[in-house]
């Protein structure tokens, strides 16, 4: 059996937090594109997205359009046993 042996292309590297390495995430505070944003399902099934700019340090939990409350997330967060 014959393996490929095609190159393939070298991906850039980078980082996310350089201007335009990435589109639409912005800070709802400074405006900044300087942001981390990572998705995630909370232990009761509900999708979140947590956002934190690296220039002012807001942070931010959102459920679609609605940002939550940290009390909220870490109640829909807990495992009951």
């Amino acid at each position: 059996m014959a393996r490929s042996t095609q190159a393939t292309a070298p991906m850039p590297l980078g980082s996310l937090t350089q201007p335009g390495a990435r589109d639409g995430a912005r800070c709802v505070v400074c405006s900044s594109q300087r942001v981390t944003r990572i998705s995630m399902e909370l232990t009761d099934g509900s999708e979140v997205d947590f956002t934190h700019c690296l220039d002012c340090e807001h942070r931010s939990w959102h459920h679609g359009d609605e940002e939550l409350s940290v009390d909220h997330v870490l109640t829909r967060a807990q495992r009951h046993r």
